[in-house]
């Protein structure tokens, strides 16, 4: 997600660990390696690439919002986003898939990746079950602020012809660090911040053939939403 002008994030010396727990937390949700994509294998010939997006809200005027990054117009309308490239590829008796992201103006980057194993194949007359993980990273700005995330979820989905609905469970865990520098009269100072957090989704699949468009609604941290249009088999 956009987090900060050229330099990348910035603390403020004040920050308090529970406002730097916020920040990470609101950022993990935001960069977690979701394809935007129901869970369960696929076929060494299926295949999709597309453009998703999580939006995230926050709020501007905050504390652990202007002790980050400050006064940088980087929301919109209390939200904060950034497109995402996303690939998924089926591998017969599971799914993969990998995203890209670069922060517009930012040394940020964000790479993730996950894999879908199914416990019960879907059907005409049953639905899909698959377990995900998912794994993603924020690099370029280590000497400031370093972000992993990790999940496990369980999915649940049903195909009734062009459309299907899907939900899933899980939890996320979160292990950031960030670093305030040294200066003539203050210590370096650091903070981290790990923990475990629950993930709540439902989402539904549009196959207009080769386009496909996905949404999704999840509960964390915060409620985000995410979309994805694209291409594939």
């Amino acid at each position: 997600m956009p987090l900060s002008a050229q330099s990348g994030i910035e603390f403020d010396p004040s920050i308090t660990q529970a406002e730097f727990e916020k920040f990470s937390r609101l950022i993990a949700q935001g960069i977690y390696a979701s394809p935007v994509h129901p869970a369960g294998s696929a076929s060494l010939l299926r295949f999709d690439i597309g453009i998703a997006v999580t939006a995230v809200p926050i709020d501007t005027n905050a504390s652990y919002w202007q002790k980050a990054i400050g006064n940088e117009d980087i929301s919109w309308e209390e939200y904060v986003g950034v497109p995402r490239l996303v690939v998924v590829k089926g591998l017969s008796v599971i799914t993969v898939a990998g995203s890209y992201a670069k922060i517009p103006d930012t040394d940020i980057t964000v790479l993730g990746g996950s894999i879908d194993v199914p416990i019960i194949d879907g059907g005409l007359l049953k639905p899909t079950v698959a377990i995900r993980g998912a794994y993603s990273k924020i690099s370029g700005i280590e000497d400031i602020y370093q972000h992993k995330t990790y999940g496990l979820e369980l999915f649940l989905g049903k195909g009734f012809g062009p459309v299907t609905p899907y939900g899933a469970i899980g939890r996320m865990r979160t292990d950031a660090r960030g670093v305030v520098p040294a200066t003539s009269r203050t210590p370096e100072i650091v903070l981290v911040d790990k923990g475990d957090i629950d993930r709540y989704t439902l989402g539904v699949r549009i196959s207009l053939g080769i386009p496909k468009l996905v949404v999704e609604a999840t509960q964390a941290e915060e409620r985000s939403y995410s979309a994805k249009i694209s291409l594939g088999l």
